[in-house]
Parts: structure tokens; C-alpha cells; sequence
């Protein structure tokens, strides 16, 4: 393996352009960013309500954000 064909682990600026998608695929986004984080939130509070749901009945959970 040659590592200059190695992309670093940690990227400081990620910038996506879906215009080649739209251009050459035809695709068209579902979601604007508004819908996006509040579909993000609503699957976070359902983790954090079945993760409350298992520790009050005595079971242990992984901690997913560490």
C-alpha cells in the first residue's frame, strides 16, 4: 500500500456540493437542514428514553457518545 493514496483521519473541513448528483442523476435532496436536525433530534430523545426506560429498571447501558 502506498500511503500517499492514505486520506488523513482527521479532515479539518468537509464541504459537500450535490451538484453533480442533481446534474448527472437527477437526484434531489429529501430533507432541508431544519427537517434534518429535527429528525436527528427526535431519534437522540428516543435513545435517551429507552436508555432512562432500561436504567430505571436496573439494566445497564452503553454510553454511545463517548
Amino acid at each position: 500500500m502506498d500511503p500517499k493514496y492514505f486520506r488523513p483521519t482527521e479532515v479539518e473541513l468537509l464541504i459537500g456540493d450535490p451538484t453533480k448528483a442533481n446534474t448527472e442523476l437527477g437526484w434531489k435532496h429529501k430533507y432541508d437542514l431544519a427537517a434534518l436536525v429535527k429528525d436527528m433530534m427526535q431519534s437522540d430523545l428516543k435513545l435517551f428514553q429507552k436508555d432512562k426506560y432500561l436504567k430505571e429498571g436496573g439494566y445497564q447501558t452503553m454510553n454511545y457518545f463517548e
